[in-house]
This record gives C-alpha cells, structure tokens and sequence, in this order.
C-alpha cells in the first residue's frame, strides 16, 4: 500500500512539473509575441506622418503618404465613402500589431476661445446669419486636410486627437461619417461651440459666457422632434406637463414677469401652465440622424433660415461639413 501511494505522489509531482514547464513556455511565448508587437508599433510610429502643424509634410523616414487618389472632391458622397473605408471597414484595418497597441499619443488640433477673446470677423454689414447657405460647398482644403486626418487615423488608430475639450479617438469620426451613425455627446457639444462661436464673431449676440443652450421664454413650449412617430402626442405632454408648471413658477420667483426682457411679449399668468406645441418639422429617414437634425433645427433656427434643408436626404452632407467644421475649429461663415 506505501509502495502504490509512494508511486501516485511521484506521478503527480511529474505532472505538476509538466505544467509548470508548459506554463514557463506560454509565458515566454507570450513575453515574445508582446515584443515583437511592440517592435511594429516603434516602426508604425516612424512611417507615418505626424499631425497637428505637420500635417502633410514629410518627415524623416517616412515611407508611407497620403495620396488624394482619384477622390473627387466635387462629390461629397465620394468623399464620405473613402472616409468610411477608412474609418468603418474592419476588412481595411491595420495590421494586428498595431491595433492591440495601447500606448496613445494625444494631439492637440485646437483650444477652446472664451467669449471674452473671439476676434470679430471684418466682414461687411450684409453678411450675416440670414444670407446663411446651408448647402454652400465646403472647401476643397478642408476636405483633404479632414481626408488627411482620418487617413492617419487608420494607420495609427491609437492617436487621440483634442478638439477643444474633448479628446477624440478614432470611433469619434466613424460614427460621424456613418450614414446612421449616432452622435454623441460630444459631437453635440463641440457642433453647438462652434455655432455660438460664429455667432460672436458676427456680434450676432450678446453674452458674457457660452453654454450649450439658449433658452428664449415666450410663454408657450416649442417641440422640434425629428421623429414623431416614435413618441405620441399625449406621451409627449404628459412628460412635458410638469415643465410647463415649473417654468413659469420659476421665472415668476426671477421677477421675469415684471421686468423680464420679454415681459412685454408673455401676456399669460405666471400660475398658467404653458401651452405645448408639436412643430411640424422635417422628419428623419433612419434611426441614426436624430444628433444631426438637433443641430440643424438649432443652426437654422437661431439664424431665422427656413428648415426647407434639413432633410434626411441632405443629412450625409450635413455630417461631412461638421466634420470638416470639427476639423478645422470654426463653423462656416455665411
């Protein structure tokens, strides 16, 4: 019996040596394999091009560039295609050792300007918000510098790229230029910065400090809903019911009601409930487009442009101007 339980514990001392050997092994195979990605990356790191004040010039050992190929840039849809072959396409990605990389490299693009140090455009009296195209081409620089930015994207898809504030991986512009792709809250925010921002340099408002909203109280609630259908009419005042109590309570605590700035337009008691009206507005085609169409309505609004434009049909335009906008740091001027 000693014998047999002698012989068992020297099988199992074997084995349990077996696995440790084994697992040295995987270890140091794994140890190798991290090296040589490491390797790919350092090398991936000196081929492309650098961003920022760089973009587009060569610098020392690169051996890949960009090339505007055959892309036609009079064609957005072109350009939106190339954009998420680049972006969107797994089947185009890069190689496996660059995409495990997890170092990141931050490139700041631009800053965010206070109210109190936009430069005013010199521009004559005539331009302004209402002679606003909505449809107006953008400019062929812009595109190949957005063109330029993605296309580094996808051989480095680790670099961060800082628009203002937020610090932008490469999923920030494929679900941009994603025909459905959902906006976030970032897309919202810097999309609603840089039309308040061409606003002050128009001098078209007066503030002292940007937010994400404005709010104009004439005593009634406004709904621009993209997507009707999604929400009934009775659904959508019974949520917004307590708002039209709560806001005029509020205003009346502020003395809005006796020496607001539009007092002398809001004839309704400060106990009555606002009215809440549906406006009937363009309506999307996709369950994607409803970002875009929140800060088309807001664009076109606040500039006093019908919203004849904001069309599910125009949406893929819209999302490659905001792009390029994004890109560049300034909305288009008028």
């Amino acid at each position: 019996m000693r014998e047999r339980n002698c012989k068992e514990k020297a099988v199992r001392e074997r084995i349990r040596k077996k696995k440790r050997r084994k697992g040295k092994e995987v270890k140091r195979q794994r140890s190798e394999k991290k090296e040589v990605q490491r390797h790919q990356c350092d090398i991936t790191d000196d081929e492309v091009m650098l961003l920022g004040d760089d973009i587009g010039k060569s610098t020392e050992g690169t051996k890949v560039e960009f090339t505007l190929g055959d892309i036609d840039l009079d064609q957005p849809t072109a350009v939106l295609s190339q954009l998420n072959v680049w972006l969107n396409d797994e089947d185009n990605g890069v190689e496996q050792g660059v995409q495990l990389r997890k170092r990141k490299r931050i490139i700041p693009m631009w800053k965010i300007v206070e109210a109190s140090e936009v430069v005013q455009k010199n521009l004559p009296k005539t331009t302004r918000l209402r002679t606003l195209d909505p449809m107006k081409a953008i400019p062929h620089d812009d595109m190949v510098k957005l063109l330029k930015l993605c296309w580094e994207w996808r051989h480095n898809p680790n670099l961060v790229m800082q628009f203002g504030n937020v610090e932008a991986e490469i999923e920030f512009f494929a679900s941009l230029v994603k025909a459905d792709g959902w906006l976030k809250g970032d897309h919202i925010d810097l999309g609603l910065y840089l039309i308040r921002k061409r606003q002050q340099q128009l001098e078209e408002v007066e503030i002292s400090d940007w937010t994400t909203t404005d709010v104009f109280f004439m005593c009634e609630i406004k709904v621009y809903d993209s997507m009707v259908s999604l929400i009934p009419d009775q659904s959508l005042k019974e949520e917004l019911g307590p708002l039209s109590i709560t806001i005029p309570n509020l205003l009346n605590t502020l003395d809005f009601y006796e020496e607001g700035v539009y007092a002398n337009e809001c004839t309704r008691d400060w106990w009555c409930p606002w009215p809440i009206h549906r406006v009937d507005v363009p309506q999307q085609a996709n369950q994607g487009d409803c970002g875009m169409f929140l800060l088309k309505y807001i664009e076109l609004l606040s500039a006093e442009i019908p919203l004849a434009t904001c069309t599910s049909q125009n949406m893929p335009f819209f999302r490659l101007k905001l792009a390029a906008e994004i890109a560049r740091g300034d909305a288009y001027m008028p």
